[in-house]
């Protein structure tokens, strides 16, 4: 129980700010895996609201693409198998100055086993239209974009 508290809580007030102190510019990566359903992988993180495409940071020396596929291995149990499209690449300025977002299409996967973690806290293959119901404005926007109900913006 304390260590769901005090990592959400650490996250949140000391390993983010600290990272992005310590470097110019950071750059995450997100992954829409969409499934022959249309349904869309998300998770819900510990120290956020709402339900968010799985990814990460780019590690120093890391091709994104690679970040993009173990992030959302390690965040889901999914492997991303091939290719993956990039959907657009997003300036997060207004929440964390310096840094960027790199948000990948991937619809070749195989799914795997998951269990809960620190971080990760649920996990579900959904339709965008109830994914829309319970995330960021920044989500929303992702989705409307990927239904062609919006260009795609340079603003996360």
């Amino acid at each position: 129980m304390l260590k769901s508290i005090l990592f959400p809580l650490a996250n949140r007030l000391l390993l983010q700010p600290f990272g992005r102190v310590s470097r110019g510019m950071t750059l995450g990566t997100r992954a829409v895996v969409r499934d022959a359903d249309g349904r869309i992988l998300v998770v819900r993180q510990s120290y956020t609201n709402g339900w968010i495409f799985p990814g990460g940071g780019v590690d120093r020396g890391e091709a994104p693409v690679t970040a993009v596929k173990r992030e959302v291995m390690e965040e889901t149990g999914v492997r991303v198998k091939g290719d993956v499209v990039v959907h657009g690449l997003f300036s997060n300025h207004a929440n964390f100055p310096g840094d960027y977002i790199a948000v990948y299409i991937a619809n070749d996967f195989e799914d795997g086993t998951w269990t809960p973690s620190l971080e990760i806290t649920e996990r579900a293959f959904m339709q965008p239209a109830d994914i829309a119901k319970d995330c960021s404005a920044a989500m929303r926007r992702r989705l409307e974009e990927l239904a062609g109900k919006r260009t795609v913006s340079e603003i996360w």
